[in-house]
């Protein structure tokens, strides 16, 4: 996907963590602005990180991404932080793996904490709709609340709920998900430990579907042991050997195979590939399960193969 280059053009304080920032680019227009939609930003050398847009204009020259500061993080957000007005990147996408659906359903969105990014974008298309909806904002304590002013700004009144581990106590999600109209819609970003909430309350649901988005994989699965297996590319013939130590990902870039990626970590879809042959082992958090059962194509940042050789559409 082609990078375009764009200048920081605002950085605004959003909470004690959060900072919002407003990229111009500096020729043409982004598209595919839509809600649930995200930017890689170019931030170094194989610094590559994936944040998810709240805003934009409707010519398409500027979008808004707000950014928490992780110290213990991977150094992404910290060179976002790092970033002063003014400073050009290279930004590629968007693109979306977190689309809202076009229907008439009653939509409930849950955010937890940074996760409220796309939520916000949603709940904006949501409302020019018309369409009826609820949003409920999970955070820490009120400080923490980078998202708040923006749903807020929105004028959403008694659709908007914003709760506070700190004075608030725990949210009861079987309470939200029972008092939904039956049919609802639930879409919820955030960290793991909400999201798995939200799915094991989501067993009281009335019909609908809980559609999600991950910052990180799910922990809780057990994977095989990882051994070692060949990898042919289809246009050449050509064979790699991924021992056990190494990805998919590594061994194309070692030997010049041009690939797209990003997050490294089976979450953004930059690196998804096409499988011509091969069982796969999949371990990433963006493809669903019914894509990951048709092993039509995998992310080679993290998922393996099941047997002794995959053929991939390189």
């Amino acid at each position: 996907m082609d990078n375009q280059t764009v200048r920081l053009v605002r950085k605004t304080p959003l909470s004690a963590d959060t900072t919002d920032f407003c990229f111009e680019i500096e020729n043409g227009r982004f598209s595919g602005l839509e809600a649930g939609a995200h930017v890689d930003v170019h931030l170094g050398d194989d610094l590559i990180r994936q944040y998810s847009l709240w805003s934009w204009t409707q010519d398409g020259r500027m979008i808004n991404v707000a950014v928490k500061r992780e110290a213990e993080g991977r150094g992404g957000s910290l060179a976002m932080h790092a970033l002063e007005e003014g400073a050009s990147v290279q930004i590629g996408g968007p693109r979306n793996h977190f689309p809202l659906e076009n229907s008439d359903r009653y939509v409930t969105l849950i955010a937890g904490g940074i996760g409220a990014t796309p939520l916000v974008a949603m709940a904006r298309q949501l409302l020019n709709a018309g369409q009826k909806f609820q949003i409920y904002y999970l955070v820490r304590s009120k400080e923490y609340a980078a998202m708040d002013c923006k749903f807020r700004d929105l004028g959403l009144e008694n659709w908007y709920h914003l709760h506070c581990d700190d004075t608030d106590g725990q949210i009861d999600l079987g309470h939200v998900m029972q008092t939904m109209p039956a049919g609802s819609d639930v879409y919820v970003c955030g960290p793991e430990p909400m999201l798995n909430a939200v799915l094991e309350a989501g067993s009281v649901m009335r019909g609908g579907a809980i559609h999600f988005e991950r910052f990180a994989v799910a922990s809780d699965i057990e994977y095989a042991e990882n051994t070692g297996f060949d990898v042919k590319l289809a246009s050449s013939g050509q064979v790699l050997r991924v021992s056990e130590s190494e990805t998919i990902l590594s061994v194309l870039r070692d030997n010049d195979i041009p690939v797209e990626f990003g997050c490294s970590e089976g979450l953004c879809g930059s690196c998804i590939v096409d499988v011509v042959e091969g069982e796969v082992d999949h371990r990433d958090g963006i493809l669903t399960p019914e894509e990951q059962a048709t092993d039509a194509y995998m992310c080679t940042c993290v998922s393996r193969a099941k047997g002794a050789m995959l053929t991939l559409d390189l």
